[in-house]
């Protein structure tokens, strides 16, 4: 175990998203496995498609694979599930690491009821489902409308961000992560290539980038490259430094390699991130 949870006050946490929506809420850890949910309950429609086999696997495939996307976009998801019904999924990170997920299930949105029934009984067709059940199932979930659904998107990312703040959520002292992020964060203006990151942590190559894409989505180098500008955009906020002294702060030896690095990930050039954030017109790098 990696990460560490306030399992009460999260439980309180789902509760309160589906006394608001009406949507089932869910956390599952690191790997993408149920660890809470509220109501603890499946709907009936969900429970009939997981009595089979192929739907149960089909399940667990789907919430792995909206884990993995979510990891590496870094965002809040909205997406129609296996069976035919939409979910949202946002990461919970903690120093740049996904701990787990919240997850919001179950969804029928409801503008055109009978065209959903119709994609959901397309999708489920494979299971072998009574069809006079699955339909009775379908009819007793609630309808969410959309714009209500795009307040629960914004909600479960907001909750998702605050997590670690509120201190319901935290890695593990001592455990690998932390131990990275400590040294990621101490060591960042100093060479971090992948070979003295496999000194210093006893690390084989392919660990060391298992552990990266498992742990924030990407390649280590990328993460490296994405602290840095992080800390450059830091340094252009709050200091009159030159573009080479953040360059060379941040641990970027090469003046030209650093503008192209910051304008992927920022949109901007260094000299016009600095003028909007000082004339107050800048709007927050996605990307970062």
């Amino acid at each position: 175990m990696q990460a560490v949870f306030d399992r009460q006050e999260l439980r309180k946490l789902l509760r309160d998203f589906y006394q608001l929506t009406g949507i089932r809420a869910a956390m599952l850890d690191a790997w993408g496995i149920d660890m809470l949910s509220y109501p603890d309950h499946l709907p009936e429609f969900c429970r009939l498609v997981r009595e089979k086999p192929q739907g149960r696997t089909a399940c667990l495939q789907c919430d792995q694979n909206a884990c993995r996307r979510a990891r590496e976009e870094r965002r809040a998801l909205l997406y129609p599930c296996h069976a035919g019904l939409l979910e949202i999924i946002t990461p919970i990170l903690v120093d740049d690491t996904v701990v787990g997920y919240l997850l919001l299930s179950h969804i029928v949105q409801g503008a055109d009821r009978e065209a959903e029934w119709r994609f959901a009984a397309e999708r489920c067709a494979r299971y072998g489902l009574p069809l006079d059940k699955q339909r009775a199932a379908f009819d007793q979930l609630p309808s969410t409308p959309y714009p209500k659904l795009q307040a629960a998107e914004h909600l479960l990312a907001l909750a998702a961000r605050t997590l670690y703040r509120e201190r319901l959520a935290g890695l593990v002292p001592g455990s690998l992560p932390q131990r990275m992020n400590d040294f990621l964060d101490e060591h960042l203006a100093e060479d971090l290539s992948g070979p003295r990151l496999c000194r210093e942590f006893s690390m084989s190559r392919t660990a060391l980038y298992q552990f990266a894409r498992e742990q924030y989505g990407c390649g280590i180098s990328e993460h490296i490259a994405r602290l840095r500008i992080r800390r450059a955009v830091a340094l252009l906020n709050t200091t009159d430094l030159t573009n080479a002294q953040v360059a060379e702060a941040v641990g970027i030896r090469d003046v030209n390699y650093f503008f192209r690095v910051f304008r992927k990930l920022t949109g901007l050039t260094p000299k016009k991130y600095r003028e909007a954030a000082r004339s107050g017109t800048l709007v927050k790098p996605q990307g970062l």
